[in-house]
């Protein structure tokens, strides 16, 4: 009697797991239509500015000053913290922040610099990943030993 109960409920374990099993699945995007997300992407396009806009902005704009490289070490401290602060701030003050550590070109400020190639704003990636460019690939000093080891450097210890 055990045995067929059990037997019993195998074949309606079974029956049930093979029903649910059979029903088609529903895709995550099935009711996403193409046209309204072209639609949405078009939107999404006149919303950005054209970077030829950008340009004829700043032509017309006061002429940049020249920027100089801090001579002192305290003049270092105070551009270190204040790049640490701009890049605390919002996306224009970590792009101006990346921007200044890669004119710079300290070797104090490639923590900066690293941490430019993380960040949300593409253009602080990209100015960020230009500024390391200038570390990248450049090999280290070779230590050259003045006096070889002696002969039998293996038995003196």
């Amino acid at each position: 009697m055990n045995g067929l109960f059990a037997g019993a409920a195998v074949v309606a374990l079974t029956l049930v797991l093979w029903g649910l099993g059979k029903r088609p699945r529903k895709l995550l995007l099935s009711n996403t239509d193409a046209s309204s997300v072209a639609a949405l992407n078009r939107v999404q396009l006149t919303l950005v500015k054209p970077k030829s806009d950008a340009a004829e902005d700043d032509s017309g704009s006061v002429p940049k000053q020249v920027w100089k490289s801090p001579a002192t070490s305290l003049e270092r401290l105070t551009m270190q913290r204040q790049l640490r602060d701009a890049m605390a701030a919002g996306p224009e003050q970590r792009l101006e922040a990346v921007t200044l550590a890669g004119l710079w070109g300290h070797v104090s400020v490639m923590s900066l610099l690293r941490q430019g190639l993380h960040d949300s704003d593409g253009r602080v990636v990209s100015v960020a990943a230009t500024a390391l460019e200038r570390y990248r690939g450049k090999p280290r000093a070779v230590k050259i030993q003045d006096v070889p080891p002696p002969r039998n450097v293996a038995r003196m210890r």
